[in-house]
């Protein structure tokens, strides 16, 4: 039988804390061998509430948990890794070294983030996450709606064996730092079925710990972002291998597709496929090696990444950048349908940073300012396969390829409405080796 928290001497109301009624109900379920803690139908105010092993909290339809607006009911995340742990120190649902650890239901928990906590010894907003797990096993979170984080929604740092499915989360648009879902440092994550608007990353792969982050699996996900909808990076100081995104829609979105690499580790054996993406940024899919320091560099790789059938409504571009001693290699677009939606922009115009804790070189070429459909520099071996191209009322503003230092770049079946001859087709550097092997045709609009 589940452990109704109503017997633990709370009522559902949500001028009184249930902190320690929940709390009470999840220790007793641990200690009996573990099982489910019930909130019923009903609204509870609670601070932080550790989860234990063996322990599923169940949120029937009509339960609400609300984020205490105290900060005094919070209690302090395990040290965490630099910056990280300066901006999320607290966070409502906590759970430490877990095993087989689960928050289920049709219910929803609001974080509170439409207003912001005020701590009262401090002049900044305290503004603690919805949700981290750290160093956990077998985790489950099914079905659950995230309202109004203030913070990342759900942080899974250091965890394996994790199930993210059937979860909506919904934030303001206009905040930054909401992060949807961020698996860092993790492996064996299946994350399907989710509904997700963020003001900040929808999903966001990373590893700030150093744990390596390998087999992700992200799925049949309906996304919008004021940052990054589907992102690798920025912060990524263990090597992040073996991912994969499918069925996706993205949709009202900044940057739809992109992999930031700026410390040092490697990111291969990625797989974008399957995906239709309306996003009203200048650059929608961007591949970029840029160390986050530029006078103490450190420079990692980029390798094997693969975008299949994918179907883009954009006025933006592709921007595919690595390093003169640290090339992207090996990228492969293949069937991808790109209607272009508006006008080119090139002045005054760089390609997003991917993080605020950077420091970009000042004399480095602003290879975004490059009048071109696709943008490679310092890539070694590109396929580009059955790619087509189109207009809405406009012509063409923009050529098709820039290319600088690419090598082994091979394109196939391109299909792109006419050019002006005032914009070249394909600009590229003596360094640089391409061709066409198969039909490279025109069409008018």
């Amino acid at each position: 039988m589940p452990l109704n928290v109503l017997d633990f001497g709370v009522r559902g109301n949500i001028d009184k804390s249930a902190t320690t009624a929940i709390q009470a109900a999840v220790d007793q379920c641990h200690e009996a061998g573990g099982g489910t803690v019930l909130l019923p139908a009903g609204r509870y105010s609670s601070g932080t509430i550790r989860l234990r092993s063996q322990v599923r909290l169940e949120l029937e339809s009509g339960a609400v948990l609300v984020a205490s607006q105290d900060p005094v009911d919070y209690q302090p995340l395990r040290q965490g890794a630099g910056d990280l742990q300066q901006e999320q120190g607290h966070a409502l649902l906590v759970a430490e070294d877990a095993h087989t650890v689960a928050i289920t239901g049709s219910g929803v928990i609001d974080g509170g983030g439409n207003e912001g906590l005020r701590h009262p010894r401090a002049a900044e907003v305290f503004r603690p996450a919805m949700l981290c797990f750290e160093g956990c096993r077998n985790v489950r979170i099914e079905g659950v709606t995230f309202l109004h984080p203030s913070q990342w929604t759900l942080h899974l740092l250091c965890c394996q064996d994790v199930l993210v499915r059937g979860v909506t989360i919904l934030a303001h648009m206009e905040r930054i730092n909401t992060d949807g879902i961020d698996p860092d440092g993790c492996r064996n994550v299946i994350i399907s079925d989710c509904v997700i608007r963020t003001g900040d990353d929808s999903i966001v792969i990373k590893d700030t710990r150093n744990n390596g982050c390998r087999n992700i699996v992200v799925s049949n996900c309906v996304l919008s972002s004021a940052c990054a909808a589907l992102k690798i990076g920025t912060e990524a100081t263990g090597d992040i291998r073996n991912v994969t995104f499918s069925n996706c829609v993205i949709e009202n979105t900044n940057v739809a597709l992109a992999l930031y690499q700026k410390d040092g580790s490697t990111y291969e054996n990625i797989l974008f496929s399957s995906m239709i993406i309306e996003s009203y940024a200048q650059f929608p899919i961007l591949i970029d090696i840029k160390p986050r320091d530029y006078r103490n560099p450190t420079c990692g790789r980029i390798r094997t990444v693969s975008f299949d059938h994918i179907t883009v409504r954009s006025p933006g571009r592709v921007l595919v950048e690595g390093l003169p001693d640290h090339p992207v290699e090996n990228v492969r677009f293949h069937n991808l349908t790109w209607t272009v939606t508006g006008s080119l922009v090139t002045t005054d115009i760089r390609k997003p940073a991917g993080a605020r804790r950077s420091i970009a070189d000042p004399d480095r070429e602003n290879f975004a300012a490059c009048a071109a459909q696709f943008v490679f520099a310092f890539v070694h071996g590109i396929s580009l396969r059955d790619i087509r191209l189109y207009t809405e009322e406009q012509p063409m503003d923009r050529g098709l390829f820039h290319l600088r230092n690419v090598r082994e770049a091979r394109f196939t079946d391109i299909d792109a409405p006419d050019i002006p001859c005032d914009k070249p087709r394909i600009t590229a550097d003596p360094a640089s080796q391409w061709n066409i092997t198969a039909q490279e045709s025109t069409n008018s609009e």
